[in-house]
């Protein structure tokens, strides 16, 4: 299979649907992918190769047991179980957009859900990565114990793996066990200490040449909820931690952490290297940084 027969190439989407780039032009949509997700499949959209069609249309179309209302607001702000679900096949889908041109997903890979809550990205990435296996960590143990008897079947085969990790390295993995590692809104919040021990843990545990998926907070969404102090201690250092109260079930020092984009380049790459920065990538909510192991 060429490139061109499984990439979204967001140009050829424009090209044969004029409509949504003029949409795009005057803020009616986001990009050419997010509009494909959200209405251009089920439209019927031309200008996408037919494996891509394919594959937005069967996480799309995949249902999921919601978990527990308590587990929904613990990830998602509120127990609204329908958004939830939504939100977890639009990142499924943007992380796939942003890996599909660098990773055979369909090979049997090692993933690894750094943070994965109770499964709202997991229930759609199987679907993406047929042939993975998948290793998922969470410090949220009532999460775990959840997934563990939701996904009862992929556990009992093996296909998936869940891990109680606790609030400091090391992860229970040798050394680039891993092809690919993706972390969702997880280092949104982090203090700083903790996100440059765990950003040396992912480095240990992926192998040469794999990938990381990892979202930070979007400058846009940012800057609408900072006092001018905290935009100039922001961008004084590139990283702001700002305790809001924490979340219930959770780690006191899970609060609020925001990257600049500048920060990012410069402390992260002394652990990978950043290949694709896409401001509001992950859901139209969160940056998407797409970085790879050297």
């Amino acid at each position: 299979m060429t490139e061109t027969e499984h990439v979204f190439d967001a140009s050829a989407y424009l090209e044969a649907n004029p409509d949504v780039a003029k949409a795009i032009e005057e803020g009616r949509a986001r990009s050419a992918w997010s509009h494909f997700v959200e209405w251009g499949f089920r439209e019927h959209r031309t200008g996408v190769p037919n494996f891509v069609r394919r594959i937005v249309r069967t996480v799309m179309e995949t249902p999921a047991t919601p978990p527990p209302a308590k587990l929904i607001s613990r990830v998602h702000g509120t127990p609204d179980a329908s958004g939830f679900e939504n939100v977890g096949k639009t990142v499924a889908l943007d992380i796939y957009s942003a890996v599909n041109a660098h990773l055979e997903l369909k090979a049997p890979l090692r993933i690894l859900d750094f943070g994965c809550g109770c499964g709202r990205v997991l229930s759609y990435m199987k679907e993406i990565a047929p042939h993975a296996i998948f290793h998922a960590s969470d410090i949220d143990e009532e999460a775990i114990d959840w997934c563990r008897g939701n996904y009862r079947g992929e556990v009992q085969s093996g296909r998936f793996i869940f891990t109680v990790n606790r609030d400091l390295p090391p992860l229970p993995f040798d050394r680039g066990y891993f092809d690919f590692v993706y972390g969702i809104s997880v280092f949104t919040h982090l203090p700083e200490d903790l996100q440059l021990e765990w950003l040396g843990e992912l480095n240990r545990i992926t192998r040469p040449g794999g990938l990381l998926v990892i979202s930070i907070a979007s400058d846009i969404l940012i800057r609408k909820h900072l006092t001018p102090e905290n935009i100039r201690m922001l961008d004084g250092k590139g990283f702001y931690y700002f305790p809001y109260g924490g979340t219930d079930g959770l780690p006191t020092y899970y609060q609020a952490a925001w990257h600049t984009r500048a920060y990012v380049e410069k402390v992260w790459s002394k652990y990978f290297k950043i290949i694709e920065h896409t401001a509001s990538g992950i859901a139209g909510h969160q940056d998407l940084v797409l970085c790879l192991k050297q």
